[in-house]
């Protein structure tokens, strides 16, 4: 696990946020820091504390095992995720705290690096199911679970733009991933995107056969992606075979393009693929609305099974 690489510890962790998500607004967090504050001000408590320069990142407490947990532990907050608010709640609890109390070790990590850490353990969690207790969900095999033939499609359209001079580069996020059959096409073509899906077990099920990278992996509904993500911050946004997008239902994709654009910096590639004209077609205008400028690109074969549509743009300065 890399957060035990990055601290040199043996003992087990546990994140006090239950979840990713709950790292937007970390309540539970700042709940307890200031229970430990107050208990730091009476007694002498271990710490380990990780930094980006004079920022902490998180702070690390060991808890020495009793007749409740019987294994030493660190627990883990951390502020680093959270919005700017509460970011700056957690470092004005945590500075007093580490003068009446200070750290064993310090340990310096790019912000960057701490993120795909916390991604991780998340990741960790719940493919081996502690996060849905009580899962009867068995594993499946690889063969049953994943296509080559779809794994390829992806790898054509990057093909067919390639020839357009067009290569997605720098911070990537991907959209409704699935299991991650399209990732697995991107990581064959060198790329690393932050993949974000809402459905946990499709997701585990990516985890479980090594498709979805688990410091790169996110239980995220994609029409929040702005709760969750500043402005700019990623240079390419794509999703593969997304859908069905219905007039019933476009509303939803709407708000996912919207949001998508949101988090997308100036110049950003756009790309999203879809199984019909009519989807893609609801997609480019949901896209053109919110400062893209792009096309529809058809990219029918005699399968007419996956990613037979697509767009393709770049989001416009505002």
């Amino acid at each position: 696990m890399l957060l035990k690489e990055l601290l040199g510890i043996s003992e087990d962790i546990y994140f006090v946020e239950e979840s990713y998500l709950a790292q937007r607004t970390i309540e539970r967090t700042l709940d307890y820091l200031n229970g430990v504050r107050r208990f730091a001000e009476t007694g002498k408590v271990r710490l380990l504390r990780v930094h980006e320069g004079e920022h902490t990142l998180g702070l690390l407490l060991f808890n020495s095992a009793d007749e409740e947990v019987p294994v030493d532990f660190w627990s883990i907050f951390t502020g680093a995720l959270a919005k700017a608010r509460s970011k700056k709640d957690f470092e004005i609890l945590v500075d007093p705290l580490l003068t009446f109390n200070p750290p064993e070790r310090e340990v310096e990590v790019s912000s960057e690096i701490w993120r795909d850490a916390v991604n991780e353990y998340y990741s960790l969690m719940l493919v081996n199911r502690n996060l849905c207790l009580g899962c009867a969900v068995k594993p499946e095999s690889y063969g049953s679970v994943f296509s080559e033939n779809r794994v390829r499609r992806v790898e054509e359209i990057f093909d067919i733009l390639q020839k357009k001079g067009i290569f997605p580069e720098g911070r990537l996020l991907e959209v409704c991933c699935g299991n991650g059959m399209s990732t697995l096409a991107l990581h064959r073509l060198g790329l690393n995107p932050l993949a974000v899906e809402i459905n946990k077990c499709t997701v585990c099920q990516g985890l479980e056969q090594g498709v979805l990278n688990p410091r790169r992996t996110v239980v995220m509904d994609a029409t929040a992606l702005s709760r969750y993500f500043e402005p700019g911050s990623f240079d390419g946004v794509m999703g593969f075979m997304l859908g069905l997008v219905y007039e019933f239902n476009k509303d939803l994709w709407v708000n996912i393009m919207r949001e998508t654009v949101s988090v997308a910096s100036e110049g950003a590639l756009m790309l999203f693929t879809v199984s019909s004209r009519p989807e893609a077609e609801i997609l480019a205008g949901a896209l053109l609305r919110a400062g893209v400028k792009g096309e529809i690109v058809d990219n029918t074969d005699s399968e007419g099974t996956y990613d037979q549509w697509f767009f393709v743009g770049r989001k416009q300065k505002a």
